[in-house]
């Protein structure tokens, strides 16, 4: 049975719990985050952030590697997902699944050398594979809404954060693709995909880099789709969230 967990959608990009700590700069993100245990048949995103940004983007067409012992599990790039603030981010999708019980690594020093993993201490980001594949999609139990908003301005530059709320019935790790537009004017529309961690959500970006850029005060339209790490997408379908931009006071 699935437990209910209270979880703030963090949609700055994959690594909101960094966000008031200062900028992450140049490196690389990886979802679910390394020493997570995954299901058999997960799905990875992998997100290059400042000067990485150009290094991940590179690896569309490339083939990677998950290694556990002596079992080496092709890995292909099917989706890319680019950011106007510096952050760029492609969904891997292993082509069997993990063997249950299983510590695996992800080969990336091959392609990526001496990039600096940025949610992780690990010279190798590492997982542990479930006992069970996960067949069922995530359920929301509360939907998400807007809690309020943030403005900070240091010596870095701006951070602009929207923080959202929401409950989640889902024991894998799961994200959202967020699509974020203007509710007037503009057409344009920005898609990334973005964690669900417990501890505060926020949609935005700080003074390097993000998953959305916003403008002060516009009000924006928020839509959002769940998936769990294995690719199950939540079935019920949510209206779209509206909100203002944070600004100055």
């Amino acid at each position: 049975m699935r437990r209910a967990a209270t979880l703030l959608v963090l949609l700055a990009g994959l690594t909101g719990a960094h966000a008031h700590a200062g900028c992450l700069t140049d490196g690389i993100l990886l979802f679910p985050a390394p020493g997570a245990v995954v299901p058999p048949n997960t799905r990875f995103i992998l997100e290059g952030a400042g000067r990485e940004q150009q290094r991940v983007d590179a690896l569309m067409g490339q083939e990677l590697f998950l290694k556990g012992g002596s079992d080496v599990v092709s890995v292909k790039v099917t989706q890319k997902w680019l950011s106007t603030m510096k952050r760029v981010a492609l969904l891997l999708e292993p082509q069997g699944e993990l063997k249950p019980g299983q510590s695996y690594t992800l080969a990336l020093e091959r392609l990526l050398p001496n990039a600096k993993l940025l949610n992780g201490n690990q010279s190798e980001p590492r997982w542990v594979a479930a006992s069970a594949a996960d067949k069922l999609p995530p359920r929301y139990q509360v939907k998400p809404s807007v809690a309020e908003g943030a403005y900070t301005q240091d010596a870095n530059g701006v951070s602009r954060f929207l923080k959202l709320r929401t409950t989640l019935a889902e024991e894998a790790p799961a994200y959202f693709v967020v699509t974020l537009q203007r509710s007037r004017g503009s057409a344009v529309k920005q898609v990334y995909p973005v964690p669900i961690n417990g501890g505060e959500a926020l949609v935005g970006h700080d003074a390097c880099s993000g998953g959305f850029s916003f403008e002060d005060g516009r009000s924006y339209r928020i839509a959002l789709e769940a998936f769990d790490s294995a690719g199950n997408k939540a079935l019920e379908k949510l209206g779209t969230i509206e909100a203002n931009a944070p600004r100055p006071e």
